[in-house]
């Protein structure tokens, strides 16, 4: 079915400025997604009962749904979040009590959403200093339960798309419709973020490999466009890594620390360093490091008691 738009949300809070909109659009019969920069979907079980896939960055996000929710008389079941970056479940801490209800993730993406300085850890390498800690602060033991333990009523399932986490999945609708968390970024965002972030590049690869195999009738990445043929950006996602791989190759020549490599990513796509930056493009280079040794295309030897890397 063509995609329906209802009119948007706006919510005032205190003194801070007017919301973004956040625009209700039907996909399919039963699948609904809320349109913002953090897609938010919704799957209707029947005339009152939903659940939501993803619920944004925050208590904003959470908000716009819970107007969204009363407004139709839906009643909000279950979240199930694709993975435990906090954009992606920064509102699961106000609709859950909200509505008192529960969310599911894996197993491993609910060692980060209980544990609220996991990831914050695993990105720093150790015990985050204030900065890390303030951005990447998780809410804890709220209710989060195992989606493997959970039996998906009649409606919906869910396949595994490990690369940009560990345990991210997407989700199917019985309308066709996939919500496909981060597993591809659009052009433009490709063209604005081109080292972004992943824990895994054999997963990420594997994972876009299996997007191009995948049917449905529309296809929604959590950030960006809608699309009813998911191939082009799988596509446009490898060669985005294969580029990377090959400015990495270059980048190390004859032996670099991964100070000296991380500083020649950040001026060959013109970052700018900040703390944040820091920890997500150091965290993904890691992970490229791994892998080119892994494939034995990087070597990485001590120099003056300084690790270096080198092609």
């Amino acid at each position: 079915m063509r995609e329906r738009r209802i009119e948007g949300v706006f919510r005032n809070i205190g003194k801070r400025k007017k919301a973004a909109m956040f625009e209700l659009v039907q996909a399919g019969e039963r699948t609904w997604y809320i349109d913002n920069p953090n897609i938010m979907g919704i799957y209707q079980f029947n005339e009152t009962d939903v659940c939501m896939i993803d619920t944004g960055n925050g208590d904003k996000s959470a908000q716009a749904a819970q107007e969204i929710l009363e407004a139709h008389s839906w009643r909000l079941a279950f979240i199930i979040n694709t993975h435990s970056h906090i954009d992606h479940l920064g509102g699961n801490k106000y609709l859950m009590k909200a509505w008192n209800c529960p969310a599911y993730e894996t197993n491993v993406e609910n060692a980060f959403a209980n544990h609220r300085r996991l990831e914050a850890s695993y990105m720093f390498g150790g015990y985050p200093f204030r900065q890390m800690k303030q951005f990447f602060d998780h809410p804890g033991p709220i209710g989060f339960q195992d989606i493997e333990d959970f039996t998906l009523p009649h409606g919906l399932e869910y396949i595994d798309l490990p690369g940009h986490s560990f345990g991210m999945i997407g989700v199917k609708t019985s309308d066709g419709v996939w919500f496909l968390g981060d597993s591809v970024l659009n052009q433009k965002c490709l063209e604005k973020y081109q080292f972004g972030y992943l824990v895994d590049v054999e997963k990420y690869l594997e994972t876009l490999d299996l997007l191009e195999t995948m049917e449905g009738n529309l296809f929604i990445p959590a950030h960006g466009d809608v699309v009813k043929d998911i191939r082009p950006l799988a596509r446009g996602n490898r060669a985005n890594i294969e580029k990377n791989i090959a400015a990495l190759l270059e980048n190390c020549g004859q032996g670099k620390s991964y100070d000296e490599i991380l500083k020649g990513v950040y001026d060959h796509y013109g970052m700018k360093a900040n703390f944040i930056q820091h920890a997500v493009v150091g965290s993904a280079l890691r992970c490229y490091l791994t892998y080119l040794q892994d494939r034995g295309l990087l070597e990485c030897f001590f120099d003056g008691n300084i690790m270096k890397w080198k092609s």
